[in-house]
């Protein structure tokens, strides 16, 4: 008997509707290419005229991945790969019959796709387990890109990643030619005789912005690495002793407020890399100078939140793709503030006034221990320690001090487990642990990241969980919780996914990681239609609803609920625009701004738009920008709108200038001022005017010298207009008739970052800082724009002016040049 005539006629119907409405692309067959091992590497001259190149086999039959996925590339690409016992080389000509068109920009290394030039770029996956992989891009140009794709960075990767390798470019008369050489070093791979490692060759023609690749790959999945080639015939490779130092040398001229004088400082250290093992590597910083990194992009908050700041010291920035499992590390909490730095004026005595209170602790030294297995398991270990910090407190009438210890020695210590698993999936286990930071107390958390795929990519299943545990020596301990958990279809034209995140609110990670808040439960639903082959003047769309519900943990009452609508269009113009409308019908209780235990501030419905636009990059000026506004059914009248207008000009393929204003303003906004006690919690109508003004300006010498230049002035007020509430038990406010004289508030951060870098060789570079800061706050938010710059240019401010030399020292340079 036939199974399918035995199913009901309306079943037979709704799977055949099924697979209509929501049709699985499965994943072809990946091709294979054939590296040929030779005895001596080719000339790297950008022209590929050594005929050693025509040993290899080339790969060729480029696809689109954009605009149109189910085509061939418009013009014609040839990549061949050689090899030999240290390194791998890679050649491309890249066909194209209007050379005098190739875009050809300069910019800084790593800028990615930011650049307005033609590219070519590899992926490279030694490990073939479609979820670990490195990227090294070139453009016509000559400005190098390379990028670790591994772990859960997404589709772009880590910029932060510095490999040391090479490239040649030259453009021809029948288009351009890239040759590269990528020593291992630069790679981790396992052993073994003959290894297939993953790879796919990549090109974007920038004046179509046409992008193609060598293998196909899905756009309706998305996923680069999922998608790789094989690349066969790897012989007789053996992984080297991976062996680097980075040993720089820097100088200061530093004057720091009102001080008459320039401070003078010199400093030393180095950077160690080896390999421990083919798959393994230890990464230290010995005595490491951070003084160059770039400026925060300080704010006025008046959440109950800390804010979040970007890491910018790169060795926490680079290799630490595993580190970010589960979300539980959080790098800038290593040389932070001291626990009790905001805690010394209490402990001034009569006559005693504050001498000195490091605003930072120091970092002694910090070691990473990462690699993967042949079995694809990877291992990352972290330690970092910071010296103890003191405050000096001075006695004016006995001209004597006394020292108190605002954070001790502290050890910040990561273990991190990682399996990759068949469909680009992988599972992982984590655990942080922080001893010292306050006496008699230790900060444990261990926590769990998994992502399970279907054959075809297209359905997921992914989630989070970590339990905390904080140990006092003379108090009870604290365990928490959190879990977040997504499952759906998350490739192809119907797209779905249901989200489930539970913080208990006992769960506590801000030791070594970052919550914004525990105690809270939300579950998501979403739905999203996906065009992704041209019609009309649309080159992709997207449009979606999603909607969440918001609880406390504990007790399980509301917080909010929200409904979303959302749009996404890239014109044939490259005109790109977002759309998203979110309506909340039944306000918020929202139990963090009250400030005290039990209490929360209910607020009526509400709704925000936002519209981002984004213009075609290939244009001399092009516009990048948003405008939102937010409203509150209040009898307050509480509304609010953004706008953020961000031209920038391509004076020439060297000068780039960017302009950037945002301005936000804040009507009528209601929040805390003050509380007596939880019982006397009062809030104040205030008006908040935020202006962000940004100059931007890079000037390329030549692909290896560049000039940075980057200005920002942020300028945020508050203004009270002596209407004051009492906070009721029931969340609502109730009029005071008094006047709480709560201070007008005026903010500003002003910074200039400058900075000429000289990649004097692979690894080596030579920089010269220059930095300005400026943060003052005053309660008269009165003056004008003019007045206001005038006045904080006036302040007192930190000018420092840096010199660092930073060496590349590779031992297998070494050893080949003494063997020569």
């Amino acid at each position: 008997m036939d199974p399918v005539k035995t199913l009901p006629k309306s079943l037979i119907l709704f799977i055949l509707l099924f697979s209509v409405i929501f049709p699985v692309h499965g994943r072809q067959d990946p091709r294979r290419l054939e590296a040929m091992r030779v005895a001596h590497p080719p000339k790297m001259d950008g022209t590929m005229s050594d005929p050693i190149w025509q040993l290899a086999f080339p790969a060729t039959g480029f696809m689109q991945y954009e605009p149109h996925n189910d085509r061939p590339a418009s013009f014609e690409t040839e990549v061949r790969v050689l090899f030999d016992d240290n390194s791998i080389y890679i050649g491309a000509l890249l066909f194209d019959p209007s050379p005098d068109s190739i875009l050809t920009e300069l910019g800084l290394r790593d800028a990615d796709d930011k650049l307005n030039a033609d590219q070519f770029w590899v992926d490279i996956n030694p490990f073939n387990d479609g979820v670990n992989g490195f990227r090294f891009k070139v453009s016509a140009s000559g400005v190098e890109t390379d990028v670790n794709m591994s772990g859960n960075t997404g589709n772009r990767g880590d910029l932060n990643w510095d490999a040391v390798w090479s490239s040649k470019v030259s453009i021809t008369d029948f288009g351009w030619v890239v040759e590269m050489e990528i020593p291992y070093s630069a790679l981790r791979f396992p052993k073994g005789a003959v290894q297939d490692w993953g790879i796919n060759f990549w090109r974007e023609i920038r004046r179509t912005r046409e992008s193609s690749s060598w293998n196909f790959v899905n756009r309706r999945i998305g996923d680069p690495l999922g998608s790789m080639g094989l690349l066969s015939g790897l012989e007789g490779i053996d992984p080297p002793l991976r062996l680097a130092f980075f040993p720089y040398v820097s100088g200061y001229m530093e004057k720091n407020g009102g001080d008459l004088g320039w401070a003078r400082t010199f400093n030393g250290g180095m950077d160690v890399k080896y390999g421990i093992s083919e798959s393994f590597t230890l990464d230290m910083t010995l005595v490491p100078d951070f003084g160059q990194v770039h400026s925060d992009a300080r704010v006025l908050n008046l959440t109950p939140y800390e804010v979040k700041y970007d890491e910018n010291r790169q060795f926490f920035t680079e290799g630490t793709e595993l580190f970010s499992k589960a979300d539980l590390f959080y790098t800038r909490r290593i040389g932070t503030e001291p626990k009790g730095y905001r805690s010394v004026r209490n402990e001034l005595q009569e006559n005693e006034v504050i001498e000195e209170n490091p605003v930072e602790t120091r970092l002694i030294n910090a070691t990473k221990f990462s690699g993967r297995t042949s079995r694809g398991l990877g291992i990352g270990i972290f330690n970092g320690m910071t010296a103890a910090s003191h405050a000096l407190l001075l006695d004016t009438l006995a001209n004597e001090t006394r020292e108190i210890t605002t954070q001790p020695f502290t050890n910040y210590n990561l273990v991190v487990l990682d399996q990759s698993l068949p469909n680009n999936s992988f599972v992982s286990l984590i655990n942080t642990n922080v001893s010292g930071s306050s006496e008699g107390y230790t900060a444990n958390v261990t926590g769990t990241e998994f992502r399970l795929l279907d054959r075809t990519n297209m359905f997921r299943t992914s989630g989070k969980a970590a339990l905390s545990q904080q140990y006092f020596s003379q108090a009870d301990n604290n365990f928490g919780y959190k879990y977040d958990l997504n499952l759906g279809k998350y490739g192809g034209t119907w797209q779905y996914s249901y989200s489930r995140s539970v913080i208990s609110d006992t769960y506590e990670q801000n030791d070594m990681g970052f919550l914004r808040r525990n105690n809270e439960v939300n579950d998501e639903i979403a739905l999203s239609y996906n065009i992704f082959d041209p019609f009309w003047r649309i080159l992709n769309y997207s449009t979606g609803l999603s909607f969440e519900y918001s609880r406390l943990f504990n007790p399980r009452n509301f917080t909010g609920m929200e409904l979303e609508y959302n749009l996404r269009i890239l014109f044939d113009t490259r005109f790109f625009i977002i759309f998203r409308a979110n309506y909340k019908p039944k306000g918020e209780r929202d139990y963090f701004e009250p400030r005290a235990p039990g209490r929360f501030y209910e607020t009526d419905d509400a709704f925000d738009l936002y519209l981002m636009y984004s213009t075609d990059y290939r244009k001399r000026v092009y516009l990048d920008g948003s405008f939102s506004y937010e409203k509150i059914n209040s009898i307050y009248n509480q509304d609010g709108f953004n706008f953020d207008f961000r031209p920038t000009f391509r004076a020439s393929d060297r000068l780039n200038i960017g302009y950037g204003l945002n301005y936000t303003d804040k009507r009528n906004d209601i929040g805390y001022v003050r509380q007596n006690n939880p019982d006397e919690v009062y809030f104040g109508k205030r008006n908040s005017p935020t202006t962000i003004n940004t100059l931007r300006a890079t000037y390329i010498f030549t692909p290896t010298i560049a000039l940075n230049f980057d200005l920002r002035h942020y300028w945020s007020r508050v203004f009270y207009d002596g209407d004051y509430f009492f906070l009721s038990n029931n969340g609502r406010l109730d009029a005071i008739g008094e006047d709480l004289q709560i201070p007008d508030i005026n903010y500003n951060a002003f910074t200039i970052d400058m900075k000429l870098t000289w990649n004097l060789a692979p690894g080596s570079q030579l920089s010269l800082v220059w930095k300005n800061i400026i943060d003052s706050h005053s309660s008269d938010a009165s003056p004008t724009f003019l007045e206001n710059l005038e006045q904080t240019l006036n302040e007192p401010q930190v000018n420092s002016f840096s010199l660092k030399l930073l060496y590349y020292i590779d031992y297998q340079m070494i050893r080949r040049a003494v063997g020569r």
